[in-house]
């Protein structure tokens, strides 16, 4: 396979998981906004939050001390200058396949194509109030169509292993980043850690991953801020874990190297973040600090999607920076 080929179906994967995971966070904040307001409890700006935890302080080009609902969502949602948004994701994933649509099969490039298309089409005001809900369950069932034709109708080759490692590794980044928001959201009010609103804003962020019922049937505990970052990091059986992506990307890489009969320059880097994760505890990361350890995984991430374009001829089209108190992302 051509090396132009490769880096089209890498990042085809990875715009469309980027999308569904943008649109996650967006259900987080407004899950989040949603909760009721108590006396005593210290206010948070959910949506600054998410804003920095997907990489946009910098591109929203306004100040977060006040961030509006609206603005945020149209940022994230809709804003072509946002490289992240879910409206530049699914135009960059369709100019990708259109790239390359003999290395697609039919039910792929359909599926692509339709999320454009019916993105474009839509006003910019649908997100405002209850269709927001439907707006984000679109985005969902979107990337989940295209997903589904690859799955039932890609040849298992190295087009569909160049797939699957670009969802792998957005997917990484992606959890590390949705769990970010919950680091964000505490910054201005430590002193609600352990309380009654703690607990709401980790069960939104467990709503917005779709790992409710999943942590309750692996946990059999109530709910924890330690419980759920466990969860979403080291769980090796939950789909969005970063354990599990992580390990997702170590078999494609062996898969690739087989087909090409050489070894990969990211296979110790990624079979290596791998077995850190394995020997590490939750215990060790709350230590360690969360909002650290995500920051260090997601530039170990970015360090696995390079070293896997230098050995198949490609680079990933924008540098990833982690998200910090200071510095947004691409």
């Amino acid at each position: 396979m051509l090396s132009r080929v490769a880096e089209h179906l890498f990042w085809i994967g990875r715009y469309v998981e980027r999308a569904e995971a943008v649109a996650r966070m967006v259900d987080a904040a407004r899950r989040m906004t949603a909760l009721p307001a108590r006396v005593g409890w210290e206010e948070s700006n959910e949506w600054a939050s998410v804003l920095i935890a997907a990489g946009a302080r910098e591109t929203f080009g306004k100040s977060l001390e006040d961030v509006e609902p609206r603005a945020a969502i149209h940022h994230l949602m809709y804003d072509r200058s946002n490289p992240s948004s879910v409206s530049s994701c699914f135009t960059n994933a369709r100019e990708n396949g259109r790239a390359i649509r003999f290395a697609l099969t039919q039910d792929c490039w359909e599926a692509l194509n339709t999320a454009w298309s019916e993105m474009r089409h839509m006003p910019g005001d649908i997100a405002q109030g209850g269709a927001l809900t439907n707006l984000i369950e679109w985005v969902k069932a979107k990337s989940a169509a295209f997903r589904g034709t690859m799955y039932g109708t890609m040849l298992r080759g190295d087009g569909y292993d160049f797939l699957r490692m670009g969802m792998a590794v957005e997917r990484t980044d992606t959890t590390a980043r949705l769990l970010d928001v919950k680091y964000h959201v505490l910054l201005p009010s430590v002193s609600d850690i352990g309380s009654a609103p703690d607990h709401y804003q980790w069960m939104s962020l467990l709503q917005a991953a779709g790992a409710q019922r999943a942590y309750y049937a692996v946990k059999h505990a109530d709910l924890t801020a330690r419980g759920v970052a466990e969860f979403m990091i080291l769980e090796p059986r939950f789909p969005r874990s970063i354990l599990y992506n992580l390990r997702q990307a170590e078999r494609t890489v062996m898969e690739l190297e087989e087909f090409y009969g050489q070894r990969s320059a990211c296979h110790e880097a990624v079979s290596g973040a791998g077995e850190r994760l394995e020997n590490t505890t939750i215990d060790s990361i709350m230590q360690f600090g969360l909002h650290e350890f995500i920051t260090e995984v997601i530039e170990r991430n970015n360090e696995i999607a390079n070293l896997l374009g230098e050995t198949y001829g490609f680079a990933p089209a924008v540098e990833e920076d982690s998200p910090s108190e200071d510095v947004s992302g691409q």
